[in-house]
């Protein structure tokens, strides 16, 4: 009986940290998207689903078609090579499906053609297959932020600096070394880990705190994104359920009791992001559709919780994971951690370190980063990637990281060495399951 008492207060707990929004409730989310039955606007309806008058029924369809004709007018290469192409590309055939609400994609991707290639880019522009010239106000999901000549210049100087040695893989080039230690010396970490994107980053800090601690369940919170892997993606669009992963609510006191309480939490992911909006997903294409988004952002308060946060994962033997693929150096050139003061066990770099390329990156302590055990040699954690340490991602991240640090007036030392000349890796490198020099 008492054991049962125990087992239903731990759930009862549980319970009370989550969101009650469905995006707290991965099974009952998945739930829901099933019981939708699909259905579309038809030309009668599409213009006039909230009641409006005949009048703005008309205006409505005018400045649709307006609109639908400019485009074709002004981007019929690229229209027809989008077109074309959608019948290979499934990512295409996605995007097209779901840009607006269900019930009015049918009849917009029937009227309104868009064009999803472009061939150019200069400064803060693009220019599509027809020569029309856009200003990116998406910087490429955020990444390209400084104009793509900036990024131009970096793939330019990365491939020269790597030219001599090319694609070899296995081995390392010394741009590799020089990168681990800068990524070591502000991050305030002690190994790093490379991999080829955000996601993989991330899936990767949280095998290593499940190896090092025994534990299986992560904690991720209410609305936030790391990446699109089972684990810390539990609901709709995830045809899994959800499985070792706990959704819990952002900067609230019932979260911290379940952290201070369950014996099987092996990490806890936090986005800085999230600071902007917590429990709540972050902006994407629906937003537009409603205007319904809002964000604030109260730095004292979001210090404290994380702050909050790193206590209890201390006392308990949680390991605390800053994922800051979105926000990279950004906040500060530390990161979220010089920015709000507080110390994770392992953070994850993507996209804002790559300089135009994909690249991921673990920083961690020492004692997470270790992927064996002398005393159990089969025990080992597994972390594997052919092009993880490709010699011209190496070339990219330093010459990117070079040229941020610069911008910010950060000391870097030494230039990014050639291949002339030797440089001890072992300290830092962590590559591939194994420490490498």
């Amino acid at each position: 009986m008492a054991g049962a008492l125990a087992w239903g207060r731990r759930r009862l707990q549980l319970s009370f940290a989550k969101h009650p929004s469905l995006a707290g409730h991965s099974r009952w989310a998945k739930r829901v998207t099933r019981w939708i039955p699909g259905y579309a606007y038809g030309d009668e309806e599409v213009f006039r689903t909230d009641g409006a008058s005949d009048a703005v029924e008309a205006a409505r369809r005018q400045g649709f078609f307006r609109l639908a004709g400019q485009f074709a007018g002004h981007h019929p290469r690229s229209i027809i090579q989008s077109t074309e192409a959608a019948r290979h590309i499934s990512d295409l055939q996605f995007t097209r499906a779901y840009r607006v609400p269900f019930q009015f994609s049918p009849y917009v991707r029937t009227h309104l053609k868009l064009g999803g290639f472009v061939e150019s880019s200069e400064g803060v522009h693009i220019t599509d297959l027809d020569g029309r010239r856009y200003m990116d106000l998406t910087g490429s999901y955020g990444v390209n932020v400084m104009g793509y000549d900036f990024y131009k210049s970096c793939m330019e100087e990365a491939a020269q600096r790597v030219q001599a040695l090319g694609p070899v893989l296995g081995s390392l080039h010394p741009c590799t070394a020089w990168n681990a230690e800068r990524l070591c010396r502000i991050s305030g970490k002690d190994e790093v880990s490379f991999h080829m994107s955000g996601t993989e980053a991330v899936m990767q800090a949280v095998r290593l705190a499940r190896y090092h601690t025994g534990r299986k369940y992560l904690v991720r919170f209410c609305g936030s994104y790391h990446g699109w892997w089972d684990d810390v993606q539990p609901g709709p669009g995830n045809p899994m359920p959800p499985g070792c992963t706990y959704t819990l609510k952002e900067m609230d006191e019932d979260t911290l009791r379940v952290l201070s309480t369950r014996k099987d939490i092996a990490c806890v992911l936090v986005n800085p992001l999230q600071a902007l909006h917590p429990n709540r997903p972050a902006p994407g294409d629906s937003t537009l559709v409603d205007s319904s988004r809002s964000a604030g952002f109260d730095r004292q308060r979001y210090t404290e919780w994380i702050r909050s946060l790193r206590e209890v994962c201390t006392r308990r033997g949680i390991v605390l994971i800053f994922d800051e693929v979105f926000l990279g150096f950004r906040l500060a050139p530390g990161g979220a951690q010089e920015y709000f003061g507080v110390d994770a066990d392992i953070v994850t770099y993507g996209k804002t370190l790559g300089g135009g390329f994909p690249v991921g990156v673990i920083c961690g302590r020492r004692s997470l980063m270790v992927r064996y055990r002398e005393d159990r040699p089969a025990d080992i954690c597994f972390a594997r990637g052919t092009f993880n340490s490709h010699p011209e991602l190496g070339g990219q991240r330093a010459a990117h990281l070079q040229s941020q640090l610069f911008r910010r007036g950060v000391s870097v030392g030494d230039r990014p060495i050639s291949s002339g000349r030797r440089v001890d890796a072992t300290r830092w490198v962590v590559v591939a399951g194994s420490r490498r020099g």
